[in-house]
């Protein structure tokens, strides 16, 4: 039997699976003979990799223009685009953690309208692939305005986002109700450079952005560690817990609610959901800057390893060098690793070593 007489819907089914490797795949598939390209045409941005602003100016305007390219499973997105010999000696390991890294060219001094560009067309991609996107990883080499993003994915089940973001803000439910449309569906979220407050946004548009999370993963870009013990204390179940809320309700009520309505009420909610917090420090600060701040991040650790004894859920990573580790060229590379990790069933970013 040749390839011809493969009934089409065949050949689709296979180059579905084979095409989950971040495109490689499907650009060969494109090439291996017409019938080929025609058939598994649907198929070849299963999976994708983005790399620098014009893969991403030019993948949206590809998807603006074929619907047939829209069926994106698991995209890895990246506004920073690494040097390829910087990118090959991390992935080998020669370049050691402790060491600082060469001088390269950084997302951040860009020109603000190419920020404003490369946003718009990540905002296009975004809208045009929401329908389908299941697992999606961004960075971002600059500081972008908003903590997640303006639109609607409705079988989305898996973000992480890795970059600094502009979260010194006051708010509340009502502010995060109309910047962030909710995604149910969501239950594995991953934000690096995090930092919190007493009165900024994150939680409550964690809390509504994602009411159903299971797996949060939070990388500090605190050095003091203030941010992080605040954070973790959000995160922490009050002592009054729902089930005694809603038994409490029941009372009021005397027969108690009707079935439907009782089932609304149990349904758990961020951060109650929470299986696995994993929850990284953010970087080493070394004595010599101030003695008294370096006091106060020692006691606010072993806090927080108090916490992570007590509860089962919370995984306390250790602290790494300042410089070498929180690189965008290492981001990158540990980003895509990961990625590739999880869309072929791994745990990814998800280890816990």
């Amino acid at each position: 039997m040749t390839a011809h007489e493969v009934p089409a819907e065949v050949w689709g089914k296979i180059f579905d699976v084979c095409c989950q490797d971040g495109g490689q795949t499907g650009r060969s598939l494109a090439l291996a003979s017409r019938y080929f390209h025609a058939v598994s045409k649907s198929s070849q941005y299963i999976s994708i990799t983005l790399t620098g602003k014009r893969a991403i100016a030019k993948f949206a305007e590809l998807l603006a223009t074929n619907h047939e390219c829209r069926r994106v499973k698991y995209l890895f997105m990246s506004t920073f685009e690494p040097e390829p010999n910087m990118l090959e000696y991390i992935r080998k390991g020669l370049y050691q953690a402790h060491l600082p890294p060469p001088l390269v060219t950084h997302d951040a001094k860009l020109d603000p309208t190419e920020h404003h560009q490369i946003t718009a067309d990540m905002y296009r991609i975004l809208e045009f692939i929401a329908p389908t996107v299941r697992i999606l990883h961004v960075v971002i080499g600059f500081y972008r305005e908003e903590i997640f993003f303006p639109m609607e994915f409705p079988v989305l089940e898996e973000l992480t986002i890795q970059g600094p973001f502009h979260d010194h803000y006051d708010c509340n439910d009502d502010f995060c109700d109309t910047l962030y449309p909710s995604i149910p569906s969501l239950r594995r979220l991953y934000l690096t450079e995090v930092f919190t407050c007493v009165n900024d946004r994150t939680y409550l548009a964690l809390r509504h952005y994602a009411p159903y999370l299971t797996h949060l993963r939070i990388q500090c870009a605190d050095g003091y560690i203030e941010s992080s013990r605040t954070f973790l204390r959000q995160l922490l179940p009050s002592s009054t817990s729902s089930s005694e809320v809603d038994k409490d309700r029941g009372q009021e009520h005397g027969c108690g609610y009707q079935e439907d309505e009782e089932r609304a009420h149990s349904r758990k909610e961020f951060p109650e959901t929470l299986q696995s917090i994993l929850l990284h420090p953010g970087p080493t600060q070394p004595r010599w800057r101030c003695g008294t701040m370096y006091m106060m991040r020692y006691m606010a650790l072993r806090e927080l390893e108090k916490c992570a004894k007590e509860d089962t859920r919370i995984v306390l990573f250790k602290e790494s060098p300042w410089v070498w580790p929180y690189s965008r060229a290492h981001d990158y590379a540990e980003g895509q690793r990961q990625w590739l990790d999880r869309i072929a069933g791994g745990e990814g970013c998800w280890e816990v070593q």
